[in-house]
């Protein structure tokens, strides 16, 4: 091996330093909390001064080490494809071979070495990190200034053309910092699981629509405008709903709500007389396709609890309620009228019991069916539809992938609960068990 190439060998590994370098100073700056942040402005320290004046300006901050860490790892690459050309020349091995060899030893080392070693120590120790690399940085900082001014106002023209505002920079800028340090406390297990969940259902909120979380129409209690009392109060008894809808001609042509409070004078006379769209209060319409964070205004602004949801025709959908946006944060909230209804029931190793209402990414976490999301379903029992074409026959079987879907039990044209089974894993103990009576 000639000089050159010891000369290069020795470049490389600086460069994988500098590229640890990088990674570790981004995870380590942009780990830093409001709370660790205050105290090195209280610090007199000169390393705790120059973290603060970095931070002050994040964004160009970012930049500074994307260039650093990008103009690194090419550099690298390109010195070990050098030393890899020479090594297979003089061992004898083709050029194609030699540049499997340079991908696979240069990802794995700058991965291990400049990748996720350095992440992981700089999120342990974020404040210490910080100040040790802040003098370097503040180095690289001011030596890239020209370029990470450059590309700043590029960016800034970019977004500008698809009309994003500072706001919205700043918006998306602190959105993704949060969730970042969203896992970083999950990860160091400052954050409980439900505690995080919780969070990143508020980061979702503004993204879900009220198709998602609605009661569809087959599941509303509601009641004709023509009912007795005695037939309304049957109705709230055994459902267990405050708030029925009183309809008119039909489902579609919904009057009002009446909530069982209004219902107190007639408790101890229930064959008198009465017209319940009398009784009944306004009820708010919604489209399908709202977000659920203006759907909470809406019931903030109009003080209301239901919500009629219609499709882009006119007709009812479903209902949504305000238990059913504030789920979407906080998780299922029971009372003592909901009844426990388990989405699932695992049988054995290869099987499960499913209710057709289960959603799509529920179950897929669940069994791992890999269902892909689509728009023209959101439950199993939608998505059997979709592949069939038809209303299914109890016991009838439905193939997807390496699984046996099926039909337990079906109601009024509609799925009501399946049964999963793992066909691979079935036929492995099915062997099993013939290997096992052959020796016996």
């Amino acid at each position: 091996m000639g000089e050159s190439s010891l000369t290069f060998i020795v470049v490389f590994s600086f460069l994988l330093f500098l590229s640890a370098f990088f990674s570790g100073s981004e995870t380590a700056f942009f780990s830093i909390n409001s709370i660790i942040l205050e105290k090195f402005i209280d610090e007199k320290s000169k390393r705790a001064q120059r973290v603060v004046k970095l931070l002050s300006t994040p964004r160009r901050l970012l930049i500074t080490i994307l260039i650093g860490n990008t103009s690194v790892n090419v550099t690298a690459a390109s010195i070990a494809a050098i030393l890899t050309t020479r090594l297979c020349e003089q061992v004898g091995i083709s050029k194609e071979i030699g540049i499997i060899l340079n991908v696979l030893i240069v990802t794995f080392l700058i991965l291990v070495i400049s990748e996720i070693s350095p992440k992981i120590f700089a999120v342990k120790s974020a404040a210490t990190f910080s100040k040790n690399v802040s003098f370097l940085l503040s180095v690289f900082y001011y030596l890239f200034l020209p370029f990470s001014a450059i590309i700043d106002k590029t960016i800034t023209l970019l977004t500008n053309l698809f009309n994003m505002t500072e706001a919205d920079r700043e918006k998306f800028l602190k959105t993704n910092e949060f969730q970042a340090l969203l896992e970083l406390g999950a990860e160091q297990g400052e954050l409980e699981l439900e505690e995080k969940e919780m969070i990143h259902s508020i980061f979702e909120f503004g993204d879900t629509i009220v198709r998602e979380i609605m009661v569809p129409r087959t599941d509303m209690a509601c009641v004709a405008h023509d009912a007795g009392v005695d037939e309304l109060i049957k109705t709230i008894k055994e459902k267990g709903h405050t708030r029925i809808p009183v309809y008119k001609d039909s489902i579609d042509d919904i009057k009002g709500v009446i909530n069982a409070k209004d219902l107190l004078p007639f408790i101890f006379n229930t064959k008198k007389t009465v017209n319940l769209l009398d009784l009944a209060r306004p009820a708010i319409f919604v489209p399908e396709s709202k977000n659920i964070d203006d759907l909470l205004r809406v019931f903030q602004k109009q003080r209301q609890h239901m919500a009629i949801v219609v499709d882009e025709y006119g007709g009812t959908s479903g209902i949504v309620t305000l238990e059913d946006v504030i789920e979407e944060i906080v998780g299922e909230i029971r009372d003592e009228y909901d009844k426990e209804q388990a989405l699932y029931r695992k049988m054995d190793e290869n099987s499960y019991i499913v209710n057709a209402k289960i959603d799509i990414e529920s179950l897929n976490d669940l069994i791992g069916l890999d269902i892909p999301i689509s728009e023209e379903y959101e439950t199993l029992g939608g998505f059997i539809f979709d592949i069939i074409g038809e209303v299914p026959e109890k016991e009838q079987v439905v193939a997807y992938k390496d699984y046996e879907i099926t039909i337990k039990e079906v109601k009024n044209n509609r799925i009501i609960q399946v049964a999963i089974t793992h066909k691979q894993n079935k036929e492995e103990l099915k062997s099993q068990q013939r290997d096992l009576d052959l020796h016996s």
